[in-house]
């Protein structure tokens, strides 16, 4: 895959667009040296951004979290999202936009620094975030060592960059042990999520999903919910400790990037994929969302 610094294309950079290779940040910003940056990943579908008022929204109150406000509002980051994807004529894709603090001050505090934004896109490869086959095999995950931390001792419900520390350790861990990802407690040693996407059980035509108390609103959780409720599927939302794994019959992952992805094994805990009606009806359903067949639900609306 080409290093995302050598492309060529168009980037939203505080407030036009800008060559790809000039859409840059000095080494002595802020967001580099302090993670005061937040993100979002918003996925393309027919040439149309996924809920890019709900992830916009989420950019907004992310920032609030590290205690600094947009330069631009929500319609003017709407509007540059479009024009970006309309730039590259992407089809099926991939939004990254970010927020950061500015390079007037390299300390601890940084009241008075500016706030950047960018908005870039690119075409999805096949395999980008699992293999290919993945839908039909799932994937395996694998209990990392670090957990969430509690809402007391960090600013967990900022999709901030800082707070993704963490998932990239625990996944390269898993990699390297040959699995898939990393699942993730919290302090209080219960489920929380994999390294970047959340988690669902089935259990005898039901859905279990952990708290949110240490991670972020997830649009896609919300999405996946919403669904549950239009279907008539059971849904429970609570603490879900790893012997969990044992009672449950399938298990999946739901994000932006991963969209809905069946899971097979949990460290020595296995799934089988293709008999899990409950997940097909999930997968059949968020399909049916993003391909604009079917109506969101209002229960979708994060703000």
């Amino acid at each position: 895959m080409l290093p995302f610094d050598q492309r060529t294309g168009k980037i939203w950079y505080d407030g036009s667009l800008v060559d790809w290779a000039d859409a840059r940040l000095h080494v002595l910003s802020h967001g580099l040296h302090y993670a005061s940056s937040v993100f979002e990943g918003i996925r393309v579908y027919g040439g149309t951004p996924f809920l890019l008022r709900e992830h916009i929204a989420r950019l907004g109150s992310s920032a609030r979290v590290l205690d600094f406000d947009l330069e631009y509002g929500e319609e003017e980051l709407y509007e540059a999202t479009l024009a970006v994807v309309a730039e590259a004529g992407i089809t099926e894709g991939y939004v990254r936009m970010n927020a950061w603090r500015g390079s007037e001050i390299i300390q601890t505090a940084a009241l008075h620094t500016s706030v950047h934004t960018s908005v870039a896109a690119w075409e999805l490869p096949e395999g980008y975030y699992a293999a290919t086959d993945a839908l039909e095999k799932g994937i395996s995950l694998v209990t990392g060592r670090y957990r969430r931390p509690s809402p007391e001792y960090a600013p967990v419900k900022s999709k901030a960059a800082g707070n993704y520390m963490i998932g990239t350790v625990s996944k390269n861990e898993a990699l390297r042990a040959g699995f898939d990802d990393a699942l993730l407690l919290d302090d209080r040693g219960n489920f929380v999520e994999a390294t970047g996407a959340h988690l669902f059980f089935t259990r005898d035509g039901a859905l279990h999903t952990p708290t949110t108390r240490c991670t972020i609103e997830g649009i896609t959780r919300a999405c996946v919910l919403a669904l549950a409720e239009r279907e008539g599927i059971a849904c429970t939302v609570g603490d879900l400790p790893p012997s969990f794994t044992a009672e449950a019959d399938g298990a999946f992952l739901c994000g932006t990037a991963c969209e809905i992805l069946p899971v097979s094994r949990i460290d020595d805990h296995y799934y089988d994929v293709g008999g899990n009606e409950v997940l097909r009806r999930i997968v059949t359903g968020y399909r049916e969302l993003v391909d604009g067949r079917a109506a969101v639900p209002a229960g979708v609306r994060i703000r």
